[in-house]
């Protein structure tokens, strides 16, 4: 009678271990590819349907999009059934889809993350961004938050990561680093909590911004109205969208994201509305002030070097 009770405490001793063994932190490179940043914009190299694209990295789309021109010379069939509506900051556009039959970065396959795991891509026209060369389209949180992403902004260098089972400090950076949490209400979208001039607000890590803003949402809980904003630099909001709305560059006093506080910031301040609802949006300005950004969807964080 002891020796099959013996038996039977070793084999879930060794079930209770395994349970263990798969729950470990396990963080697996997949790829590295250079990008550029010109005027404010991450290009990363896409290849779809084996020719070489250049897309903007962009955690703040939720649907990679594809330009019309980019249809035509990267061959790519139109779905004459299936259509996305999208709301960017120009508005609320609805376009057709198009399906490559292949899309590869460094080399890894892409899939969307959905339960479908296509690759289909959204049609759309994009605005002028100032880069010098045409640019063929977004590659946006529906093929990006398979992975994690890791941002080396001194060398240019973008990489993806296999992340299961991490939490907390898991990086396999030796020097140190800050990081901020945050919250995924929709589609994989990263919302970090930021303080500005006192004020708890919520903004979405957007690399497809070349410049951080103080959404419609943010100007009502910061009570800035466009008298206030009157003896402020101006310019035109443009993205996804028909519109270009007028903003304004606004001096605030402090701005804290995690551990990191900025004196003095200017931020673009523009009556958009977003979807997700955020007060700002954080971008590819801030990305910028920092020598490494790790950016997990796994894990629901964002990283940052610190000196």
């Amino acid at each position: 009678m002891i020796r099959p009770l013996l038996l039977l405490v070793l084999f879930a001793c060794v079930l209770g271990w395994q349970g263990t063994a798969r729950a470990a932190c396990e963080v697996d490179e997949r790829t590295a590819v250079p990008f550029t940043l010109t005027s404010g914009h991450l290009l990363v190299p896409l290849t779809v349907n084996g020719i070489t694209a250049s897309f903007v990295l962009d955690t703040g789309a939720e649907r990679s999009l594809v330009t019309p021109d980019a249809v035509r010379r990267l061959d790519l069939a139109l779905d004459r059934w299936v259509g996305t509506t999208m709301r960017g900051v120009g508005g609320v556009v609805e376009h057709q889809n198009a399906v490559p039959r292949s899309l590869t970065l460094g080399g890894v396959a892409l899939r969307r993350h959905t339960i479908t795991h296509d690759i289909s891509l959204t049609v759309g026209a994009l605005p002028e961004m100032g880069v010098g060369a045409p640019t063929d389209g977004l590659l946006g949180r529906d093929l990006l938050s398979v992975f994690d992403l890791e941002l080396d902004m001194a060398g240019h260098r973008l990489t993806l990561y296999d992340v299961h089972g991490c939490s907390g400090r898991f990086l396999p950076w030796t020097s140190p680093y800050a990081s901020v949490p945050a919250e995924t209400p929709m589609t994989h979208a990263l919302i970090l909590p930021i303080t500005l001039d006192g004020n708890r607000l919520t903004a979405l890590l957007d690399t497809g911004a070349s410049a951080s803003m103080i959404t419609l949402q943010g100007m009502i809980r910061l009570g800035l109205t466009p008298a206030s904003l009157a003896g402020d630099p101006g310019g035109m909001a443009r993205g996804v969208g028909r519109q270009a709305p007028e903003m304004r560059r606004h001096r605030f006093a402090s701005l804290l994201i995690g551990s990191e506080t900025l004196h003095n910031p200017e931020l673009w301040v523009a009556p958009v509305r977003m979807v997700p609802f955020v007060d700002a949006l954080l971008g590819a300005d801030w990305l910028a002030m920092h020598r490494r950004v790790w950016i997990s969807f796994a894990t629901s964080q964002v990283f940052f070097a610190t000196p």
